[in-house]
């Protein structure tokens, strides 16, 4: 078990699995690092992968403070500069991908080689003439509901949450097990980070990730359905798509071995 201790104190818990070129994996939204345990064996095989668990999430240290996507990518530029990593390709899935832009938005793509994004908008709320919100319509009214619901009834909302994230509804086991997993985030974090990157728009960020991107999206997503990918396509400078028939959220769980596959073909690239 390998731990980073941050400026503030907060010890980051990561793996560091395989070698070659570095790809960094970053979760999503109450989630940790074991959520890619399909996927680290298949790419570690000609990559060196690094997964994290950021603050407050999984085996990291509990805080209440620094929950923000700004603060999560200086922390992931803290370990890639711990680990003395160059020409990194950031894979983020969901609230990853903004900890991506946040990253690119604070340091440009310094010490980047390419980045992924899996299944991210990179505004939730809607707004006029804006056609990929969260769900595909998110108000600062339903941004209420949620987070009335999941501070006082965080099961009855995120276990329903989790549903939603695959294209076809896991069995009730499944679903507790992961949720299992996000409770060990604190709720007040939680909550802290999701308000941040509702409010967040990351839109203007695009045009400055100059990187090779790839957009593994899936094509049954009920978390933000539409042609999101394709619109980003056509605003960053150098993307490709690779849709996913038959998942929703979570490619990478629910299509593995195309995931690997996609994957490591554009790593090898």
């Amino acid at each position: 078990m390998s731990y980073l201790e941050l400026a503030d104190g907060v010890p980051l818990y990561y793996e560091d699995h395989g070698s070659g070129p570095a790809v960094l994996l970053i979760h999503g939204w109450t989630m940790n690092s074991t959520f890619w345990g399909q996927n680290v064996g298949a790419l570690s095989e000609s990559n060196r992968v690094i997964t994290v668990d950021l603050r407050g999430h999984g085996l990291s240290g509990k805080t209440d403070d620094g929950h923000t996507l700004s603060q999560y990518a200086r922390d992931i530029r803290a370990l890639l500069q711990h680990l003395q990593l160059r020409e990194v390709s950031m894979v983020g899935w969901s609230m990853g991908t903004a900890v991506i832009l946040s990253y690119v938005q604070q340091f440009g793509c310094d010490l980047l080689r390419s980045a992924a994004f899996v299944d991210q908008s990179p505004r939730f709320l809607d707004g006029e003439g804006w056609d990929f919100p969260l769900l595909g319509g998110y108000s600062t009214t339903d941004l209420a509901v949620f987070a009335q619901g999941v501070r006082y009834a965080r099961p009855s909302v995120i276990k329903p949450f989790i549903a939603a994230c695959f294209a076809e509804t896991p069995p009730d086991e499944v679903i507790d097990a992961v949720y299992a997993e996000t409770t060990k985030m604190a709720t007040s974090a939680a909550l802290s980070v999701w308000y941040d990157m509702a409010y967040a728009d990351l839109r203007p960020v695009l045009r400055e990730l100059t990187v090779p991107t790839l957009l593994m999206y899936g094509a049954r997503s009920k978390i933000f359905p539409g042609d999101l990918d394709e619109w980003l396509a056509d605003r960053l400078p150098k993307a490709q798509v690779a849709r996913f028939d038959h998942s929703g959220h979570a490619p990478f769980s629910e299509e593995p071995d195309k995931f690997n596959q996609t994957l490591g073909a554009f790593l090898r690239t």
